[in-house]
């Protein structure tokens, strides 16, 4: 409930008009105890749908959610992000729908926009921000999210996507991402961890997979020379 509110507040802000006439949105919530559930019920949103189930992860939950949809296109955003205006003048460019689609981020920390065009090289030292990413809902339906992965299985999708589908660079910045107080900038995930280099060398060969193994420590340069997130 601490930042539900603000987040809603800017898709309809930036969306309004679409909502519930080719954008819907879905709440999915774990079951949470702090009034999350009452609020929704009284707010009047056209194409809110909710969910409040115990789920066994972030990705557990997107999955269900997936599964559920009823849009041609994903996009997810944690309670804590927001929305910008170029959110919508990316809808407008997603016109092939085997393909994924990405923009830009801006980070709540310092207002830097991360991260721009990404290679299969680039990924091995960071990840495509997940809340920049517009998928063919289609696509993960039939290809979900591991769930073994408790902070990056948005990473290691990527790795598998990039190899077997187009990614499409949109120059546009389309959500403010609070990197530092959600699960992926707090929570470590020890099993990406091990079986990044093996992602890597089943899609992509073994040429990338070397590169991973030497990736954490410029990875971690990276990253705290420019303040980004540290995925």
């Amino acid at each position: 409930m601490e930042h539900l509110p603000g987040c809603l507040d800017s898709i309809q802000e930036q969306v309004g008009p679409l909502l519930g006439d080719g954008v819907g949105v879905m709440v999915r919530d774990a079951g949470s105890k702090d009034g999350t559930r009452d609020y929704l019920a009284a707010l009047e949103m056209p194409g809110l749908r909710s969910v409040s189930l115990p789920d066994k992860g972030i990705y557990d939950a997107m999955n269900t959610a997936v599964a559920e949809a009823d849009s041609a296109w994903v996009f997810f955003l944690g309670a804590d992000d927001r929305l910008l205006p170029g959110f919508a003048q990316a809808l407008a460019r997603l016109d092939d729908g085997d393909a994924v689609y990405y923009g830009d981020v801006v980070l709540t920390s310092n207002g830097q926009c991360y991260d721009g065009r990404f290679s299969a090289l680039k990924l091995v030292y960071r990840n495509i921000c997940h809340q920049a990413m517009f998928f063919p809902t289609a696509l993960l339906r039939s290809s979900p999210f591991d769930i073994r992965y408790r902070t990056h299985a948005d990473w290691a999708k990527n790795i598998e996507l990039m190899a077997s589908c187009s990614f499409h660079y949109l120059d546009i910045a389309v959500a403010q991402y609070c990197h530092r107080s959600g699960a992926s900038g707090t929570l470590e995930d020890t099993a990406f961890a091990t079986d990044k280099t093996s992602l890597f060398r089943r899609h992509h060969g073994q040429l990338l997979a070397l590169c991973s193994l030497t990736a954490p420590l410029p990875t971690a340069l990276y990253h705290w020379l420019v303040g980004g997130p540290g995925r």
